[in-house]
């Protein structure tokens, strides 16, 4: 789809309103031209037209009114179109399913969202330029048409060979530009490389070579392609320029030799005309390069449209109350297996038969690629099983269900990100909000104040320790963490098994937690399960009862 097309599908304004306006203004341009010819032939003959002059005053008017009412408007209705294309897409993401939200990549996405919206955005002008320029050339050629049709009809053959050759290879430049743009999101992945794994480049100067060279080599190949295509753009624009000067030089020079009747004053006022139109060319073929831009930003913005509207219609969750509590969950012979875009090898884990009761603390354990993070997104409702059920209180989870199941779980990830402000939380108690920062250590490093954190920028424990007290203020019966205590310090480590734990369990909070400290998770007094997974499967170790 080009920049024009998304421009018309999603245009709110009146695009009939728009182009009579803007065809005024072409009027009011070509009325300027033949007042101004009319005042220069009665100056030739020693007079004052003042009815040209009268005529130039109200085109000039008609074309300062139309002129701002076209570009302002435009500009809006453009920058609306941005705004709603860049919302819906984000809607999107929000709506979808994890999957395939990681099948696509996050490269693609902030791409789509953030630099082709910006592309477009710049094009905006352009296009109001564009559109105003193209009818300033269709009623000024009819003027021309008018003073000699034979300088009409060479003009529209010379410049029609032109814009064909020129067009000529326009489906390649498509194409070569969305080449570009896939390897600009290559560098994008080469960059949140090198920030996100700054740590792990420092200390290995191998690594960091090798990643040099990879984002040299993406880097060069992107240039290389973007540097072939405006080349062949710029060739085409020179040749596009050359037409509209032989066009002058055809009018001057062959015209009057082929037509008796047409008279020296026709022939300055059909250049004067024609110069009048090359300028506006000029400004059209300038812009090529910027709409060729937005054209494949707007392919490349519906086609990720299209995929995110795809995953959501497959398998959006219907809208439904979150469940306050439950009794039981079960997983049936529940399997699910991905393959890996690095390695392409496949991963899979089940089938897994796992019961988890309300007020439980289980713990997970086993070693790493074993399948504990894959299992607690099965567990979460994040990834859906393949094959085999999970179920709450019977009621399997399906569409019609898995928001309300989802509703019952909050949960830290390894990866996990903390929101500066408390989304979700309607005014949160203060007083507990103190409290549960105080407990955690936290109080002199950060306050909740307007529903916002001062500061999130804190090591990695503290910033654990937030992410927990946020998910104890949703006030949800599951709580899952994943390696939760991994960052903290030795004191605050064993203040999570022997205190924190503890206490949630006797408030009736679910916790299911992955963990590889065994010394601690034995020396526990609370009731607790112990599971173990390897290479996919899990199987119970130990189990103390409640109470």
């Amino acid at each position: 789809m080009s920049f024009f097309q998304l421009v018309r599908r999603e245009m709110e304004t009146s695009l009939n309103r728009l182009v009579i306006v803007s065809s005024l203004g072409g009027v009011s341009s070509a009325s300027i031209l033949a007042a101004i010819n009319a005042g220069a032939q009665a100056a030739d003959n020693g007079a004052v037209s003042l009815r040209a002059a009268f005529f130039f005053i109200i085109a000039l008017i008609l074309f300062i009114q139309t002129q701002h009412y076209v570009l302002i408007t435009t500009t809006a209705e453009i920058e609306a179109i941005i705004h709603r294309v860049r919302v819906r897409l984000m809607d999107y993401v929000r709506r979808s399913e994890l999957l395939p939200l990681e099948a696509i990549g996050r490269a693609e996405i902030v791409a789509a969202i953030t630099r082709e919206t910006a592309t477009l955005t710049q094009a905006s002008i352009m296009l109001a330029f564009s559109v105003q320029g193209a009818l300033l050339i269709t009623f000024v050629i009819a003027y021309v048409a008018f003073l000699s049709l034979l300088a009409f009809g060479l003009s529209v053959v010379i410049v029609g060979i032109g814009a064909a050759v020129f067009h000529a290879k326009t489906r390649q430049l498509a194409i070569d530009s969305q080449e570009a743009t896939l390897w600009e999101n290559r560098l994008f992945d080469r960059l949140s490389d090198l920030l996100d794994g700054f740590k792990e480049v420092r200390l290995n100067h191998a690594r960091s070579d090798e990643l040099y060279r990879d984002i040299v080599e993406v880097s060069r190949a992107a240039a290389n392609i973007k540097i072939r295509t405006q080349s062949e753009t710029f060739k085409r624009m020179v040749l596009l320029q050359s037409s509209l000067y032989t066009m002058l030089g055809t009018v001057a020079f062959v015209v009057p030799n082929f037509s008796e009747t047409v008279s020296s004053g026709s022939i300055t006022k059909t250049i004067t005309a024609l110069v009048f139109i090359v300028a506006a060319c000029f400004g059209l073929v300038q812009s090529i390069p910027v709409i060729l831009r937005a054209n494949a930003s707007a392919e490349s913005i519906v086609g990720m449209e299209v995929r995110l509207r795809e995953t959501v219609a497959a398998i959006e969750a219907l809208p439904g109350d979150p469940a306050k509590r439950f009794n039981m969950i079960e997983m049936r012979d529940v399997e699910f297996s991905y393959t890996d875009k690095s390695s392409d090898s496949v991963f899979k884990v089940g089938p897994i038969n796992f019961t988890l009761r309300s007020g439980e603390l289980v713990f997970i354990t086993g070693g790493n690629g074993s399948g504990k993070s894959t299992f607690f997104k099965l567990l979460a409702g994040l990834y859906q099983a393949q094959s085999g059920q999970i179920s709450f209180d019977g009621t399997p989870v399906s569409n019609a269900t898995r928001e309300a199941y989802r509703g019952m779980i909050a949960a830290i990830f390894p990866d996990f990100h903390l929101f500066l402000r408390l989304y979700g939380i309607e005014q949160p108690d203060h007083t507990e909000v103190d409290r549960l920062l105080a407990q955690f250590r936290l109080l002199d490093k950060t306050r909740l104040a307007d529903g916002e954190f001062r500061t999130v920028d804190l090591s990695s424990g503290q910033r654990k320790r937030l992410a927990l007290i946020v998910s104890l203020l949703e006030k949800r019966p599951i709580l899952l963490l994943d390696e939760w205590a991994a960052d903290q310090d030795p004191e605050f480590r064993r203040k999570f098994y022997f205190e924190l734990l503890p206490a949630l369990n006797q408030s009736g909070v679910t916790v299911v937690a992955i963990s590889h400290d065994d010394r601690y998770i034995e020396e526990m007094e609370a009731p607790a399960r112990r599971l173990h997974m390897d290479e996919g499967r899990l199987v119970e170790v130990s189990s103390t009862e409640n109470g």
